[in-house]
């Protein structure tokens, strides 16, 4: 004898009750992870997001100077240890170095802008560190638009498109990890800004990691050429928005006859060689002849450095694929000083 099947309408409530319940687990797990913002995207600011807090740290020691910068070090966190008083003492000019994680033409822009807006009659140079990764698409960085210094600078179509970009994460139980490391950590806006200003020198320039970290190993190596290769397949081309506001940039700093350096950066030669294989060529190649084009228009100066053996760096002076110690840092400025140091020096 078999058991009677269930009528439709207990079954059809239990089904609604159990996707109500599915429902508000989501709507909640969405509201815990909106409210904490672990990566800052909404600008909530209960708690510090887990992201870098180096653009806001340099914004404060930019507005904390007696006299404005008169050359403006840009770039990604390849370029933090750039020496911004070992550039000075070479040029004779007051530097600031504003690499930022993660760094791409729109933080250039913004710091430049910044620059200028707060001292109205500083008219200073630049020095850009330029990856070609910063040409891959992407939103821009969180704590670049979460921060109303830097965002009145950019459209708000920016920070809709971020946020949008994001939205998966924040419905996710991926997004609800994220939210519980930060709540574990029970960090508060002024402990974080401490730790970072602890890092940061007065010019910008961050702390170098031990040189004693750079061990480069057959592992690593495995791992860095691994992952370079997946990064260039995924890199089909420039970003426009990047492009646009390469451009934006240097038009800026035309508008006041600014000069400057661009160095296209290096990679660790394995790795380098590895991301040939996978498309670099193009890419590079691409962001080249942008280059070639904007200096015809605005006249500043090219520096490729991309292969680390153009100016002596040692490959095991690499904590990864891309970040290097300070003495293959100080290697890579003095090749850039010696060949355009006129551009860059006091008039």
């Amino acid at each position: 004898m078999t058991a009677p099947e269930p009528t439709s309408e207990p079954w059809r409530r239990f089904t609604l009750a159990l996707a109500a319940a599915a429902a508000a687990l989501l709507l909640a797990v969405g509201a815990v992870n909106a409210l904490t913002d672990p990566w800052g995207v909404f600008g909530v600011g209960l708690i510090p997001p887990r992201v870098n807090q180096d653009r806001a740290v340099k914004g404060d020691l930019l507005g904390a100077l007696a006299q404005p910068p008169e050359l403006l070090v840009f770039g990604s966190s390849r370029a933090w240890q750039i020496e911004a008083d070992r550039v000075a003492r070479a040029t004779g000019r007051r530097a600031f170095n504003a690499a930022v994680t993660a760094g791409r033409p729109a933080d250039a822009y913004v710091f430049a802008s910044f620059v200028h807006d707060t001292w109205s009659t500083a008219h200073p140079d630049y020095l850009w560190l330029l990856d070609v990764e910063a040409f891959e698409r992407g939103p821009l960085p969180p704590s670049l638009l979460a921060d109303a210094r830097f965002s009145r600078y950019l459209p708000w179509r920016a920070r809709a498109a971020a946020q949008l970009d994001e939205l998966g994460w924040v419905l996710s139980w991926r997004g609800l990890e994220e939210s519980w490391r930060v709540w574990r950590k029970h960090p508060t806006w002024e402990k974080v800004r401490a730790r970072w200003r602890k890092r940061v020198a007065p010019d910008g320039t961050v702390k170098a990691p031990p040189a004693s970290e750079a061990r480069v190993t057959a592992k690593r190596l495995r791992s860095w050429r691994t992952d370079a290769k997946a990064q260039y397949r995924a890199f089909a081309r420039l970003d426009p928005e990047a492009v646009r506001y390469l451009g934006k940039t240097l038009a800026l700093f035309s508008s006041w006859a600014g000069r400057g350096v661009v160095v296209l950066t290096p990679t660790h030669p394995d790795v380098l060689a590895a991301a040939r294989t996978a498309g670099w060529d193009e890419r590079h190649d691409e962001v080249a002849a942008l280059l070639r084009r904007l200096q015809r228009r605005y006249g500043f100066a090219v520096v490729d450095l991309t292969n680390a053996d153009s100016f002596g760096a040692t490959p095991t002076g690499f904590y990864d694929a891309t970040h290097m110690t300070r003495a293959n840092q100080r290697r890579m400025i003095a090749a850039v000083l010696a060949a355009h140091g006129a551009e860059l020096r006091e008039r």
